[in-house]
């Protein structure tokens, strides 16, 4: 396994919903939580898309940072068709979603240029950006919220942060 991690290492984190990153020159499992506080290299996104969505999201659902929002993002654009982020279930062609991010984070950062990031989100929301120039602003808006809800509080320990019981019917293989 890469970065040295065994199979019982995996086994062992059970329900953690582990992803392969490359930190430091190495290709390891971990949590996208823990890749974001180890410095992830990305595999699909910009390091510049990156901080735009970490910032984005972040003020989309408090946490979403530090709970990995753009680690996770990359590493669903790099499973391809293993894909589980919100584009997918609206119709967005998976061999489509590396395009779409990218150009909705470069719309993001080019708003945030002239926008406080609080006035954008308001202004996503409406489709009232001005001078937006990428997928529509509300579409992006809709779809970087619900994936920093499912990264911040669609696991079992988000459950827990949230104090509601977690009570799946079958539990899910992963976390996500």
């Amino acid at each position: 396994m890469p970065g040295g991690t065994t199979r019982r290492d995996v086994l062992a984190a059970g329900a953690a919903s582990l992803s392969c990153f490359l930190i430091a020159g190495q290709r390891v499992w971990a949590a996208p939580a823990d890749a974001v506080a180890q410095h992830f290299t990305p595999d699909i996104l910009t390091p510049l898309q990156v901080a735009t969505l970490q910032r984005l999201g972040d003020r989309l659902v408090p946490g979403a940072a530090d709970a990995g929002l753009a680690a996770f993002v990359d590493a669903q654009l790099a499973a391809g068709t293993g894909s589980k982020l919100m584009a997918k279930y609206v119709g967005v062609p998976v061999e489509q979603q590396s395009g779409f991010y990218s150009a909705a984070l470069d719309a993001v950062h080019k708003a945030l240029e002239t926008t406080a990031v609080d006035e954008l989100v308001g202004a996503m929301a409406s489709d009232q950006v001005a001078n937006w120039q990428g997928p529509p602003a509300s579409y992006v808006y809709f779809l970087l919220r619900a994936d920093a809800l499912d990264v911040t509080y669609g696991t079992e320990q988000g459950f827990a942060d949230l104090a509601i019981p977690y009570n799946a019917h079958i539990a899910p293989e992963t976390t996500w």
